[in-house]
């Protein structure tokens, strides 16, 4: 589906929790055609086991995958290609309120809308 969308000049987003997941239906066949298929990706934090998959995947260094393992909320290794940087997105109040999918704050939200 990846490579067909891209095909026709548009943009897919593939998201997952576990690279593991991706890759394990028929011999990682499926998750490397994705993987291949995307021109831009951004790593998030992950655990070891993970990261290992994922440097040998995409050729990253023993640093690069080190560092994923130890990213925080909001930091990524961006890849385009052989250029691999790592980023920090800040966003503003604004936009925090209307992405978020943190529990406790939409908890306060919710009661804070409660008490109006």
């Amino acid at each position: 589906m990846v490579k067909l969308i891209r095909s026709q000049g548009g943009i897919a987003g593939v998201t997952s929790q576990g690279m593991a997941d991706m890759m394990a239906l028929d011999g990682g066949k499926y998750g490397k055609g994705i993987l291949d298929s995307c021109r831009v990706k951004f790593i998030m934090q992950m655990e070891e086991q993970e990261a290992r998959l994922v440097q040998e995947k995409l050729a990253l260094t023993e640093e690069e995958a080190r560092m994923i393992t130890r990213f925080r909320r909001g930091e990524g290794l961006l890849c385009i290609g052989h250029n691999h940087v790592p980023i920090a997105i800040h966003v503003s109040p604004k936009e925090y309120e209307a992405i978020t999918t943190s529990p406790t704050d939409l908890r306060a939200r919710l009661k804070q809308g409660a008490e109006q």
